[in-house]
């Protein structure tokens, strides 16, 4: 065993076995994921979640918690450049599955009522494996083996190995953070460290900033305090930037404009900068029968801008995305909402649906 993972192992070791500061434990849910080829990305295929345990305050009168967290998951990943000289492809992308599992430890520590900072470590076990779909046409072309893709292309400069061990350091902040923002302002952000002395196969730092506000324009409730009808203006603003010399595909995912906008693809236009505007004016309810069960339809616009390189290259790029449209869903208990959403994208092409200017999508989140 390397040194570095020597390191790591024994401070897992001393956090887990020094027992005697937890006072206790509870569940902690982090975000799930899907696979689109089963059940349409609304069955989780991979659940990120552990468990909190309080700890002796580090400052008196705020809460010090130890976060455990650890995900299995089956999930497709797409690439969308050129293996070898990295510009971006309109067509024929690499689709691929992927096997995943990471573990995360790490400290969160209040500041107050309303904002929390966190810091620790994420490791993850990635094995890739030809899609599930492989041999088939799509509308983007027909899906080819990872092997078979690289050799078209002449190689694989770009990439690298898709499977194997990661590591990051993880620094974030948040403050009035939840699930659903009903009124008010919420914000966000965090610093991920790839360094190459962790890594396998990746050396890079990606940040990320979301701030987020809501206003409830109206509201009406029965004597049971149910929803009948209410009108919530929500605006999201987000930044995306990422730096270094391998930045790995997990991470692409999260990064990318297309990632940000409404109507475009995960892993599409793949830049050093993203900055996305997300619009959203929302009709929920009636709810008269049960607390928590409600339809909700959303009229939405989003605009979003890809700045600097293309990921992992030294081609300059830019992107500019706008898509406005509407989702109807149904909300289940407050912890699942699940329906179809239609966008119109008036800036921009979705290379999954060449051609298309509507293109619709079952949609679903899980809270807790």
């Amino acid at each position: 065993m390397s040194r570095k993972y020597r390191v790591v192992l024994c401070l897992i070791i001393l956090v887990l076995t020094s027992s005697s500061v937890f006072a206790s434990w509870s569940f902690a849910y982090d975000s799930w994921e899907g696979h689109p080829r089963i059940g349409s990305s609304l069955i989780p295929t991979g659940i990120r979640s552990g468990v909190t345990s309080d700890l002796r305050p580090i400052f008196s009168g705020w809460e010090t918690d130890l976060i455990l967290l650890a995900k299995a998951g089956f999930h497709e990943r797409v690439l969308w450049q050129d293996p070898v000289s990295g510009v971006l492809l309109s067509s024929s992308p690499l689709i691929f599955d992927l096997l995943q599992f990471d573990w995360t430890i790490g400290i969160k520590q209040s500041l107050g009522s309303k904002q929390n900072i966190f810091l620790g470590y994420r490791g993850s076990y990635e094995q890739a494996f030809d899609s599930m779909v492989e041999g088939d046409v799509l509308d983007s072309g027909t899906v080819l083996g990872i092997d078979p893709w690289f050799s078209s292309y002449g190689g694989n400069t770009l990439y690298g190995k898709l499977s194997g061990i990661g590591t990051s350091v993880l620094l974030s902040y948040s403050y009035n953070h939840e699930e659903e923002l009903l009124d008010g302002f919420a914000f966000e952000s965090s610093l991920f460290m790839g360094p190459k002395l962790l890594n396998t196969n990746a050396s890079y730092l990606a940040f990320s900033a979301e701030g987020a506000g809501a206003l409830m324009l109206y509201q009406e409730l029965d004597e049971k305090k149910h929803n009948l009808y209410s009108i919530i203006l929500r605006n999201n603003l987000q930044l995306t930037y990422t730096l270094g010399n391998h930045i790995p595909v997990s991470v692409l995912q999260e990064t990318s404009l297309g990632s940000l906008v409404r109507g475009y693809g995960s892993g599409q236009y793949p830049l050093d900068g993203a900055l996305a505007n997300r619009f959203s004016l929302c009709f929920n309810g009636p709810e008269p029968f049960a607390k928590g069960f409600y339809p909700r339809l959303i009229l939405f616009f989003d605009v979003g801008y890809g700045f600097g390189q293309l990921a992992n290259t030294s081609v300059s790029s830019s992107a500019f995305l706008a898509s406005t449209g509407v989702s109807v869903t149904y909300s289940l208990l407050s912890y699942m909402d699940i329906g179809y959403q239609m966008a119109y994208l008036m800036e921009g092409s979705n290379p999954m649906q060449p051609g298309k200017t509507m293109v619709g999508e079952l949609v679903a989140h899980i809270r807790f």
